[in-house]
């Protein structure tokens, strides 16, 4: 079975940052990411709606919907999507509550490369494994 393309959606209102993000993982991972990007919270939720996400990388607090309302949304359409926040705030309130509500990880404003991709990282190798896992390959059958 060939590996599918791990669809990540970018959430944030600063579109300096969602071109950061999208640049970075672009020429980190090419090919193994379907990369969907947004500055509005209602069309990423509109998108996510009728659409599967793997990953979602998002700010927290963002205009109208916020990142927690987003997290809570994508887990309730798609239970193994895995959420990373974006913060500039390293408030332990707002990082407990995302842990709380199923976030898998944070990163803090300014971005860093190498944390980024580290992450992201994980969560190829994670859905790989997944797949394999449920959809093992078929052994061959010598001789048959």
């Amino acid at each position: 079975m060939a590996k599918r393309k791990l669809k990540t959606v970018i959430l944030d209102d600063d579109a300096g940052i969602v071109r950061l993000v999208k640049t970075i993982l672009r020429g980190a991972f090419g090919s193994e990411l379907e990369l969907v990007d947004f500055t509005n919270a209602q069309e990423a939720q509109n998108w996510i709606g009728s659409n599967c996400c793997d990953l979602l990388i998002s700010d927290i607090e963002m205009p109208g919907i916020d990142g927690q309302d987003m997290l809570v949304f994508a887990k309730q359409r798609n239970a193994w999507t895995q959420v990373v926040f974006l913060t500039g705030q390293s408030s332990w309130m707002h990082v407990t509550q995302a842990v709380e509500n199923g976030a898998s990880d944070f990163l803090l404003k300014p971005i860093q490369r190498a944390e980024l991709c580290n992450i992201v990282q994980q969560h190829i190798e994670r859905a790989a494994r997944w797949q394999s896992a449920l959809f093992p390959k078929p052994i061959a059958s010598a001789g048959v």
